[in-house]
């Protein structure tokens, strides 16, 4: 028979972040973004309000800025379910880009998924979608797994 005890009791202040810890965070930023082909020209540990953050101040090409955004973008939206737990009765998972996006097609989003009602160009290849039962439009800027009805797919034929 195991016994449990009760939790330590942490002080409030023990797992507020350190300068150490500002500073750690600030290496491995620019290690990771270097790796991405992002070279930054300051990154210090500052305070603001009584709180330590990391300054950040650099360059990088409009093309690194760009595939950067996009990733940070879809792991900003990644369904908190998985995407067999989102698909709407009678669709199917297919891969597009925001060219290939279509009225119709489910968007899995935020924990949920919401049928694409209207759609409108953005800058570059992106798309601005506005989707049922969401009140702000959402921007496409990369490839984005979406459920398409199965009656728009064609199917060869058995023979």
């Amino acid at each position: 028979m195991t016994t449990s005890s009760p939790l330590p009791y942490v002080p409030p202040g023990l797992n507020e972040p350190t300068e150490k810890d500002a500073s750690a965070t600030a290496v491995r930023l620019v290690r990771a973004l270097r790796g991405c082909g992002v070279f930054l020209e300051q990154v210090v540990p500052e305070v603001v309000s009584g709180r330590f953050v990391v300054a950040v101040r650099g360059r990088m090409s409009l093309g690194t800025a760009q595939r950067l955004a996009a990733v940070l973008e879809s792991l900003a939206h990644r369904p908190a379910k998985p995407l067999e737990e989102l698909r709407p009765e009678g669709t199917l998972p297919l891969e597009v880009t925001p060219d290939g996006v279509k009225v119709g097609d489910h968007l899995p989003l935020d924990g949920g998924c919401y049928r694409i009602r209207n759609m409108r160009g953005a800058s570059g290849s992106s798309r601005i979608l506005e989707l049922e039962g969401r009140r702000l439009p959402w921007i496409m800027t990369g490839p984005r797994t979406v459920f398409r009805p199965a009656d728009q797919f064609q199917f060869p034929l058995p023979t």
